[in-house]
């Protein structure tokens, strides 16, 4: 057998561990996706609901979302939106859903409390002490619910503490969106699929509300830039059960620029590098995993092995991509995105280290310094 190079070695090491976690997953998504049938959502308690809607600004599709916020299959729940400005933009589209669905109770919230550093969290501090109601659900703007959303969140409250969601983006329309869309998809599903939904995403953290006064409220997470990390970490210190909603959160994002692409997937690994180090860091290799593959089989000599790696790798995470597209977001953007997944052995690799160079992300119109999961706020 002939010796491989160091380069070969570690091409086909971390490869194998890739493929060896994107099969794991694979199995993983496969059992979610039997669970996340219509009819496998039972008929179960109902008990009423507030839900909180953080906006900031005008969106695509923001008025599309709230519609269908407000068009739940459900018996009693509110909406509360929650701006910190009386002149955001985002409150023409509520105007516009409160239009479409009148029936539905909501209230505005105006303002934030002044001692957050994050503004996401300051407004869910005004939310939160404004509800009526003991379940709590936030879900970021972007957030398009099909009609039994709350009944996923009341069905999974029945059995834990608190909800999470696979995160699912649909709608991708340019290349930075579809880049982003196949990163996103098949590893964040990956990720909250493999630590049993114990990792907690701004798509959607429903909770009950002794759950959230356990970890002394929102308050306990206000300096975090990734406060919805920060929550799911915080309820599983003190001892309450998180559990996986059946069905994704879906989020319409069709992108921007490749500019813009880029500066949001900074911000992004900057965030997930200060807030969990350790899982910025046990990234590295299936970040880097297909680049080595591409270039040990390019070297001279080459190593076969390695493309045989990387076409097992690139066949496999299709595969979840095309389940994901299918079951949760419906529209094909997914899947036309496929044909994309060589551009992300390039853009994974250089996203992992935007992340690990640099300490400020431009978030909101603010420049935070991010420290050990905090934000310091440098400039408006």
């Amino acid at each position: 057998m002939l010796a491989m190079s160091p380069l070969a070695v570690a091409a086909l090491v971390t490869g194998g561990l890739a493929v060896g976690r994107l099969l794991v997953g694979s199995v993983l998504l496969a059992r979610h996706l039997r669970r996340s049938r219509v009819a496998s959502i039972p008929p179960g308690p109902t008990p009423p609901i507030s839900l909180l809607k953080p906006l900031y600004g005008d969106e695509p599709g923001l008025a599309e979302n709230l519609v269908a916020t407000l068009r739940q299959n459900y018996p009693e729940f509110e909406v509360l939106w929650l701006h910190e400005r009386s002149d955001d933009p985002a409150l023409a589209a509520v105007e516009r859903a409160v239009s479409s669905v009148p029936d539905v109770p909501t209230r505005r919230v105006a303002g934030r409390a002044s001692d957050a550093a994050n503004p996401k969290v300051g407004v869910l501090l005004k939310g939160a002490a404004g509800a009526r109601h003991g379940i709590l659900a936030c879900a970021d703007s972007d957030v398009r619910p099909d009609p039994l959303y709350l009944r996923d969140i009341a069905n999974a409250l029945a059995e834990g503490d608190a909800v999470s969601f696979l995160p699912v983006l649909f709608g991708m329309r340019t290349l930075g969106g579809r880049l982003v869309g196949l990163m996103l998809d098949v590893e964040g599903a990956l990720t909250v699929l493999l630590t049993r939904g114990q990792v907690t995403t701004g798509a959607t953290i429903a909770l009950r509300r002794d759950a959230l006064d356990a970890i002394g409220g929102y308050a306990a997470v206000k300096d975090s830039i990734a406060d919805d990390h920060a929550l799911g970490v915080a309820l599983r210190r003190a001892g309450r059960r998180l559990v996986l909603a059946r069905r994704a959160a879906r989020m319409f994002a069709p992108g921007g620029t490749m500019r813009d692409t880029i500066v949001g997937w900074g911000r992004w690994t900057r965030t997930v590098r200060s807030a969990a180090p350790r899982f910025h860091w046990a990234h590295l290799p299936f970040a880097f995993a297909p680049l080595l593959c591409v270039v040990a089989g390019a070297t001279t000599p080459p190593c076969p092995w390695a493309l045989g790696v990387l076409v097992v790798h690139t066949v496999v995470r299709a595969g979840v991509a095309l389940a994901v597209d299918l079951r949760f977001c419906r529209d094909g953007s997914l899947r036309r995105a496929i044909p994309l997944l060589p551009l992300l052995w390039l853009f994974e690799p250089l996203g992992w280290l935007i992340g690990t160079f640099g300490r400020t992300v431009l978030w909101r119109g603010r420049r935070y310094r991010l420290e050990g999961g905090r934000a310091t706020l440098v400039e408006r």
